[in-house]
């Protein structure tokens, strides 16, 4: 599956509507996925308050090859043995420094969040050099470090997808924070629960579901933690919907940054091989997510599918 975002006036008969930037997607009967099939649709499009719109290639005919809002393509470039080698030292090296501050926290140690802010610059280079490459080293994660790294990359999901909304410098280094520091109460949970090949047993699942929660009460015994960090680690496996947990928010309820740290979370778990499976590929999880009635913010998750560069979709490995 490819979304790009077009300008109104781009539409065309055939293509396939899988949403509309402005007033027009406030109307329940015109909110919907759909083929644009005959002119009065495309008049309704062309000519309506609107301000953009998302087309799924896969679905219907694409667009002039262009590129997203008229910008020209990105170039891939495949990396060496040398560039993949590099990179997975340096996310070794990572994982090692993410493993002593989240175990720090974890064991009650007060670390001033500013000890987080040499390995957050470090991943926001990491991801400027080469996104893809990073995200996909980092899918192959072994079974001891898979809990760290998981959290370097929604760290770096975090990081790209903020950049991409041009917010404010500060604000994505909070984000990258929280993204290291969202799982930290995991490690309450046994390693034979969190690594379970099998089904969760309902005890089992209720342990698991506890985390946010354990990782929230962990981390507001640090002295200057922010909200920010806090309202992530607590709530990022909350649904728009109002089916997530622990606290089974829902709508405005749930901050926007919260509802970029989820989708960031999902994507990295769906597409990351794991002990007991194999990692998606980039087209299979958004794909999947898209299909997800309630449980994403849609706009924002069209946003971060449009952030992802094209190796990051297509996979280097």
């Amino acid at each position: 599956m490819v979304i790009k975002r077009i300008d109104k006036k781009q539409v065309k008969i055939g293509m396939f509507v899988e949403g509309i930037e402005g007033p027009w997607q406030d109307d329940p009967a015109v909110g919907r996925r759909f083929t644009v099939k005959n002119a009065k649709q495309l008049s309704a499009i062309v000519n309506g308050e609107i301000s953009g719109v998302f087309i799924n290639t896969a679905l219907g005919t694409n667009a002039p090859d262009s590129g997203v809002d008229g910008a020209v393509p990105k170039t891939i470039r495949t990396a060496s043995k040398e560039d993949k080698s590099r990179v997975a030292q340096k996310i070794s090296a990572q994982a090692d420094e993410a493993k002593s501050l989240i175990e720090g926290v974890f064991d009650g140690r007060d670390i001033a969040i500013d000890a987080f802010a040499p390995l957050a610059d470090d991943i926001g280079r990491a991801m400027d050099e080469n996104p893809g490459l990073y995200i996909g080293i980092s899918r192959l994660r072994s079974r001891d470090t898979a809990t760290f790294v998981h959290s370097l990359s929604v760290a770096a999901l975090l990081t790209h997808f903020a950049r991409s909304l041009e917010m404010d410098e500060a604000v994505v280094q909070q984000l990258c924070i929280a993204g290291i520091l969202h799982d930290v109460g995991k490690l309450s949970i046994p390693r034979e629960v969190l690594h379970k090949q099998g089904p969760l047993t309902a005890e089992e699942r209720l342990h698991v579901e506890q985390h946010p929660e354990l990782g929230y009460k962990i981390l507001q015994k640090q002295s200057d933690m922010p909200e920010l960090v806090l309202d992530i680690c607590r709530y990022h496996h909350e649904r728009i919907d109002g089916r997530g947990y622990p606290q089974g928010l829902s709508g405005a309820q749930i901050s926007p940054e919260v509802r970029m740290s989820t989708i960031c979370d999902v994507f990295d778990a769906l597409t990351s091989a794991r002990s007991y499976k194999k990692g998606w590929s980039s087209q299979q999880a958004l794909s999947w997510m898209m299909d997800r009635e309630g449980q994403f913010d849609r706009t924002l998750l069209r946003r971060f599918i449009l952030s992802l560069d094209t190796d990051m979709t297509k996979g280097l490995l």
